[in-house]
């Protein structure tokens, strides 16, 4: 009898806390970068790994500063994979190149004879305009010494009201960033020059 009283309060219990559990919200709208066109041409191979970021702005989340400082979650709106994840698949559509001469993520387990490696210390929303900001490091592919380096910033302002106006805004001005990332590898990596001995 006590067994049975014991496996009733239980039940009555788990149904109690299931009942009060908020129901997850379904965000009205997902976005994305891309896929975006190929626009510039690599003159050796490079790894793209998937770029640094805090914690709050690296999900799936939307973040947005109001006028006092306070960053908040932009409800309704949400990234259809990780933003960090999405930056690097971006990197990875814009660059081409030749033969071996390619940008490939290090899943793919091989060599390049560079390296990116960047973080994003700003991907956030000011009232209707999207900001970002990345810091980009251009690798040695074998010493991994630091090479070159950069800073990139872009914004955009929303077209349109409401918060899928805003999140289209933060994706053009995470868009703009990557682009001048291409820009920055593009430049800089360099075929190798081969040391020859001289007998």
């Amino acid at each position: 009898m006590l067994r049975i009283l014991t496996a009733g309060l239980c039940a009555f219990s788990l149904t109690a806390c299931i009942s009060v559990l908020p129901e997850p919200k379904v965000p009205h709208g997902l976005y994305r970068f891309g896929p975006m066109e190929a626009e510039y041409d690599l003159q050796a191979s490079v790894i793209v790994r998937q770029p640094d970021a805090s914690r709050l702005v690296a999900g799936r989340a939307i973040a947005a500063v109001d006028e006092s400082g306070a960053v908040r979650l932009v409800p309704g709106v949400e990234w259809t994979d990780s933003s960090m994840h999405l930056m690097q698949m971006a990197m990875l559509d814009l660059l081409e190149g030749p033969g071996g001469k390619t940008a490939v993520s290090p899943d793919a387990g091989g060599l390049a004879d560079y390296e990116l490696f960047w973080t994003v210390t700003d991907f956030s929303l000011a009232g209707t305009t999207g900001h970002c900001r990345i810091r980009a490091s251009l690798l040695d592919g074998r010493s991994r010494d630091v090479l070159e380096q950069t800073v990139v910033s872009a914004s955009a302002d929303a077209i349109g009201k409401g918060n899928p106006a805003r999140a289209k805004a933060l994706a053009e001005a995470g868009r703009k960033c990557v682009r001048d990332v291409a820009a920055f590898v593009t430049e800089k990596a360099v075929p190798r020059k081969e040391n020859t001995s001289e007998f």
